[in-house]
């Protein structure tokens, strides 16, 4: 029996661009530090949200620079993302029973909207809890917290699917189930279509 809601991280889950990450922060370093990110200062902290990138990688400029730099770059990487086959047919049959979506992503909104357009999965989800609608991004609960707010249920009926440490420090914050995908989790899943089963 599914919850009443289901709320989904996005990079890693429906879509995978960290490629496309990366390629982005790479030249984020070149502009805002003088010298481009490696591929071992990004790739354990992929999915941390902007504010928590400026210190970590020693940028010089504001988390609203850093975010318009990211959507202006990455829109250039856009095919070079990874689209998850199982993302939209398991939002279709979830929302076929009726049950709420939800999308609770550490980017901001604008690009949120970017890729689910080239992903073909706009229109699904009845809240996109994004990083620039909180004053904390994930792990802090506050996404979710939001979206569970905007789909009018209790923490206690929805599951959160993520991929990450962020995710799931976030959704356990919140008091919400959370489905690990190649994660631990209250339950763990290899692939989305799991869920289903």
């Amino acid at each position: 029996m599914f919850p009443r809601a289901v709320l989904f991280d996005m990079d890693g889950v429906l879509v995978k661009s960290e490629e496309v990450w990366f390629k982005v922060c790479e030249a984020a370093g070149v502009k805002f530090r003088g010298k481009a990110l490696s591929r071992e200062e990004f790739f354990p902290t992929f999915g941390q949200g902007t504010a928590a990138d400026i210190p970590v990688f020693g940028l010089e400029c504001t988390v609203a620079e850093l975010d318009a730099f990211y959507v202006s770059e990455f829109v250039k990487h856009l095919d070079a993302m990874w689209v998850n086959p199982e993302a939209r047919p398991l939002l279709e049959l979830l929302a076929g029973q009726g049950v709420k979506l939800a999308l609770v992503t550490n980017t901001v909104g604008p690009l949120a909207s970017e890729i689910l357009a080239r992903a073909k999965l706009s229109g699904l989800f009845g809240s996109l809890a994004t990083a620039d609608r909180v004053v904390h991004a994930k792990p802090s609960p506050e996404l979710v917290q939001l979206a569970l707010r905007e789909l009018g249920v209790a923490p206690g009926e929805a599951w959160m699917v993520g991929d990450s440490r962020f995710d799931r420090s976030a959704a356990q914050s919140a008091g919400v189930f959370f489905v690990g995908l190649g994660i631990d989790g209250d339950r763990r899943i290899e692939r989305l279509s799991e869920l289903a089963a």
